[in-house]
């Protein structure tokens, strides 16, 4: 469950560029604070849910990626990957085979659509997306599916 929330950080540092607040005084010299990530909304619903789902708190985290993805902002690839995530650990966990196919079934389409939102997107970071981690997980989902279908 750690992977998607260890996904997110490292992409939130480089996808969001730094600011830096200085403080001028009357010597001339400027004082740097510690940078800041300025997160967007779609972004801190995509954190929230991502601290959930390590919490085991499935229903709710799906909720904010939910509501994440409704506000349409530049995270919603990653927010779209992670959510596909979710279900595809929680696909791995279940005993029950339709609950595990249908999980399987949404973290495919969720893989998709990142990598279809990414492809298009303008931010070279976004359209990385397919090669970074995307593809890979679509494809063990694809299998996973495949697997559990033909028994």
């Amino acid at each position: 469950m750690r992977k998607a929330y260890l996904f997110i950080c490292p992409v939130l540092l480089l996808f969001c560029p730094p600011t830096f607040a200085q403080e001028n005084s009357r010597s001339g010299s400027a004082k740097q604070d510690s940078p800041r990530v300025i997160q967007t909304d779609d972004m801190k619903l995509a954190m929230r849910a991502s601290e959930l789902e390590a919490a085991g708190k499935y229903d709710e985290a799906l909720k904010l990626y939910g509501q994440a993805i409704a506000l349409n902002g530049r995270f919603t690839p990653f927010v779209y990957h992670n959510r596909g995530m979710l279900y595809l650990h929680r696909a791995k966990a279940s005993q029950d085979p339709k609950s595990r196919i249908a999980d399987l079934q949404r973290a495919i389409a969720d893989f998709q659509t990142s990598i279809r939102l990414g492809a298009a997107s303008k931010d070279e970071l976004n359209r990385g997306l397919e090669k970074v981690a995307t593809r890979a997980n679509l494809d063990e989902a694809t299998k996973l599916l495949d697997e559990a279908t033909h028994r």
